[in-house]
């Protein structure tokens, strides 16, 4: 496949959207929930400690290992914390997409095989409105006969994860969002790619893979949850499972 930058190749597979060159922080903090915007507050919860976000102690994480295939555990003095691995995967890829949005630099996977859409003459007046946005987005279309489109290149993080599907709905969603004014399904929709391009629960991921996942989310403002507003991390300190265990009972 042709590709203008695509993921980090890790042992023989791709995990779209994993970097480790820092490069891809955001301040953008737009939660999704029930189609309603919630703009997330840029505090840091009470459960982490500043030092756990500090690039010069990142190599004191210790990584212990994954369980359930899901989430990673990871030491830093005296404190565990738990990564849920699909939920911070979904938000490094959110703000890397959010940002290519905002500066209008797409980074688009071009397809071997065109897909090809054919609209109603509704819905392709629909996308030539906003054809700027869906650039941006990372789409190349161009015309292939009467109201039919071929699709030329996806977002690279959306590659192999229903590009048809989701293009489609965009263009459903903007019909009922052009009546009512209101068009931050886009950024909706950023967040429904960077779900679609993560990797999920369940997915068994290596320690090479975990660690570049870790040093971007530490490039973040706000690292703590997801697009959809799920956490990303949870910790426990010694204490905490000193207590558990009854060695203090204080």
């Amino acid at each position: 496949k042709e590709t203008k930058e695509g993921g980090k190749i890790l042992e023989g597979r791709v995990l779209p959207g994993i970097h480790s060159t820092g490069e891809n922080s955001s301040k953008s903090g737009i939660i999704h929930r029930d189609r309603q915007v919630i703009i997330e507050k840029n505090v840091q919860l009470e459960i982490f400690d500043d030092k756990m976000l500090s690039v010069k102690n990142r190599s004191a994480y210790k990584i212990i290992g994954q369980v359930f295939d899901t989430y990673w555990i990871v030491t830093f003095e005296d404190k565990m914390f738990l990564i849920d691995q699909h939920a911070a995967h979904e938000k490094v890829n959110y703000e890397r997409m959010m940002k290519r949005y905002a500066n209008h630099e797409p980074d688009a996977q071009i397809l071997s095989q065109p897909i090809l859409v054919t609209l109603t003459a509704a819905e392709e007046a629909l996308l030539l409105e906003y054809q700027e946005h869906f650039n941006s987005l990372g789409f190349e279309l161009e015309p292939f006969g009467a109201h039919t489109y071929a699709i030329r290149a996806v977002p690279v993080d959306l590659y192999g994860h229903g590009e048809k599907e989701l293009f489609l709905s965009i263009i459903d969603d903007l019909a009922e969002e052009h009546v009512r004014g209101d068009f931050s399904l886009i950024v909706e929709k950023i967040a429904s790619m960077a779900c679609k391009a993560s990797v999920k629960g369940n997915t068994a991921m290596n320690h090479a893979e975990i660690e570049a996942l870790i040093d971007e989310l530490l490039t973040l403002e706000n690292p703590y949850n997801c697009p959809h507003g799920r956490p990303t991390i949870i910790s426990m300190s010694k204490y905490e499972l000193d207590k558990k265990f009854k060695r203090i009972v204080s």
